[in-house]
């Protein structure tokens, strides 16, 4: 299967793993190049050979076509052979790409985190389950695009908490640690909390959205944003194959 992200994990093989394909891809080189700079690597040291790995996908035409897959070690001696500004800032994120899966990886085998993990997930679901009915209480006053709440409210809060661009990606919180995600758990609280007390005021929609975001913010103001890790999460991604 062909995949987007720098980086993906498969449970099968326990390793972090990219392919010829995309870096390709990134590296704006014609992947029969990539391939050749492979070869020749497995050819020259019979050591690097472990690091890269064989396989085949299907292309936009339905053929098949072969290409390489490799760990963390095979694509720091396959970068080492691109020149350039652009090749170097490519290195950088398929690195810091691996680090960030590495991080989630080890959060995942942390019991304190997976309970942590587990409780925000509740919590999560009960924000949900809270917006969708403020949605419902939004229409019942006349507003024609509630649904957007969804979105409005989940970027407020992660944008409160976390250095972030416009939008967290899928994955986000699994690259948190426990206490970050300590701290979205008590934003989503807050946040549910603060829609069902104005609805119950029967207060105007856009006021209790309004109070939702000044209580999160000043949550955020009192523990402080922090960052994630590195800078290149949403491009590293965990597969079951």
């Amino acid at each position: 299967m062909i995949e987007n992200e720098l980086v993906v994990y498969r449970k099968r093989q326990r390793k972090t793993l990219t392919t010829s394909l995309i870096v390709a891809e990134k590296f704006r080189k014609q992947h029969k190049h990539v391939m050749d700079k492979i070869e020749k690597l497995r050819t020259e040291d019979e050591e690097d050979r472990p690091n890269f790995r064989l396989i085949s996908y299907t292309d936009s035409m339905n053929r098949e076509r072969k290409m390489y897959e490799m760990d963390k070690h095979g694509f720091i001696i396959l970068a080492m052979r691109f020149t350039g500004k652009k090749a170097l800032k490519w290195q950088h994120r398929f690195v810091d790409a691996c680090e960030a899966m590495e991080k989630a990886l080890l959060n995942q085998r942390n019991i304190d985190w997976q309970e942590a993990r587990l409780k925000g997930k509740a919590v999560r679901h009960e924000l949900t389950d809270e917006i969708q009915t403020f949605i419902e209480y939004a229409e019942g006053q006349g507003s024609g695009n509630a649904s957007r709440y969804y979105m409005q409210i989940t970027k407020m809060t992660n944008q409160a908490l976390f250095l972030i661009g416009q939008k967290a990606p899928d994955g986000f919180r699994d690259m948190l640690d426990r206490m970050q995600l300590n701290f979205l758990e008590t934003a989503e609280f807050i946040a549910r909390n603060t829609l069902k007390e104005g609805m119950t005021l029967s207060m105007f929609y856009k006021d209790i959205y309004e109070l939702a975001r000044d209580k999160v913010t000043a949550f955020a103001v009192t523990v402080g944003q922090t960052a994630v890790d590195s800078p290149s999460f949403p491009e590293a991604r965990l597969l079951t194959a």
